[in-house]
């Protein structure tokens, strides 16, 4: 596999922004930003990928498809999903804390 055609900067960005990670932290303070700017540098990386021969065309046009469907269609739906996402995340990681599990019961 080559370097591809941007010489792997599409990776060096995202690690630069996010760490080594395959979930986009708040790093912008607004989620959706947050999340919006990893997938475009996925989908960065896709292209990149595809344009180097990497891959083939149909990985990239998937790749695509995906994100034009999460980001262009029903936004009512990602901002609720990313709410409830955000929620349970803190709702885990307070759970783990405390030691309390899903139940409600404590863990000893």
């Amino acid at each position: 596999m080559s370097g591809g055609h941007f010489e792997y900067l599409d990776s060096r960005l995202k690690e630069e922004i996010f760490g080594w990670t395959d979930k986009p932290a708040n790093v912008f303070e607004d989620r959706e930003i947050s999340e919006l700017v990893f997938d475009v540098l996925d989908l960065i990386h896709e292209f990149d990928w595809y344009y180097s021969g990497d891959t083939g065309k149909e990985t990239y046009l998937k790749a695509k498809a995906e994100f034009k469907k999460k980001w262009f269609s029903n936004r009512g739906v990602r901002i609720k999903r990313t709410i409830d996402t955000a929620i349970d995340e803190v709702r885990a990681e307070l759970y783990e804390t405390y030691g309390i599990e899903k139940d409600g019961e404590r863990n000893a």
